[in-house]
């Protein structure tokens, strides 16, 4: 018997946890237009650590969706379940239409990964399926998201090393629910990207929001420029890069949805795609200097990172006054 719960591979992909829940919901009709009503504003923690900024979109947690009525979910400790039960209990929660959230489970059991029977290193797993031998999963093989097929055997191991590990281990499931039907807010997406455009002159919370992200950013480029960290031997966390990255090619996605109900001005298409392959200059950027580690290279990255800052400054002040 083999049962597939319904997923497709997201246009994000830097964190796979947010990516799963965005294949989820892209692939159930009535809540898809869950995409177009958020992933706009960007959240990160007000630091001068770039391995502290943890840069993502805002409000589209599990919790989130949960909480606005998207989806339910319930936890469950193992504890609770011993190994021999456990393989039956999550396929009945597949049976179900529960998609599987293992957020900690030991990789040194899991074939497809790099520290496969080298190390144990607890990360993060999400299944969508199973068949007799094997679970239907989407996960990191070779640094790019795929969905896999893996071992029965080897999540039941990586899951109980880590139970051994921390006596309140747990797991999550996610349902999205069937009895509602989301359709695209155009009221809600201009919110969501007035708020993202908005501009503050400080920064005193722990949270850093929308366009002013990109002064923690350049905080945290210049503090690594000046030689006043060792942290990763001064590396750059390539998932802020890729993120801010993703950030615009899902803004080109939602803009053109809005000019689906607004006559908009092909130059503002026109300008959002530069803006894209601007951001998208810093990430390669930031990938190329994680090889030579040259400084002038960091100044780069800061010239770039200030030319998408302003050309999105302009190009929002644009839509607002035209929406």
């Amino acid at each position: 018997m083999e049962k597939k719960l319904p997923i497709i591979m997201p246009p994000i992909e830097t964190y796979q946890s947010s990516s799963f829940i965005l294949g989820i919901i892209l692939a159930n009709s009535n809540i898809e237009n869950v995409f177009y009503n958020n992933y706009i504003n960007l959240v990160c923690n007000n630091t001068n650590k770039m391995w502290d900024v943890e840069l993502q979109f805002a409000n589209v947690s599990w919790e989130d969706f949960r909480r606005n009525g998207i989806a339910e979910m319930d936890m469950y400790y193992l504890k609770n379940l011993s190994s021999d039960k456990y393989v039956d209990f999550i396929k009945e929660r597949i049976d179900q239409g529960n998609y599987i959230l293992l957020y900690s489970i030991d990789e040194f059991f899991l074939s497809y990964t790099i520290n496969y029977q080298k190390r144990h290193f607890i990360h993060d797993t999400y299944i969508y399926g199973y068949n007799t031998d094997s679970f239907f999963i989407m996960a990191y093989k070779e640094k790019k998201l795929q969905m896999l097929e893996i071992s029965i055997e080897e999540i039941v191991e990586g899951m109980y090393s880590y139970f051994q590990i921390d006596n309140d281990a747990n797991f999550c499931t996610f349902r999205p629910f069937h009895a509602i039907s989301v359709q695209v807010d155009f009221d809600k997406m201009m919110k969501e990207i007035m708020s993202y455009a908005r501009e503050y002159k400080s920064y005193k919370d722990a949270k850093v929001y929308g366009i002013n992200i990109y002064s923690i950013l350049e905080k945290c480029i210049l503090f690594i420029a000046e030689g006043k960290t060792d942290e990763y031997d001064g590396a750059l966390d390539l998932r802020v890069f890729r993120m801010l990255w993703e950030h615009k090619k899902i803004l080109v996605n939602h803009i053109k949805k809005i000019k689906e109900k607004k006559k908009l001005d092909e130059q503002i298409i026109a300008q959002i795609i530069e803006i894209e392959q601007a951001a998208n200059k810093v990430f390669l950027l930031s990938m190329k200097y994680n090889v030579t580690y040259k400084k002038e290279i960091l100044y780069k990255i800061l010239g770039y990172l200030e030319e998408v800052r302003e050309k999105e400054i302009i190009f929002f002040k644009q839509l607002i006054t035209v929406y």
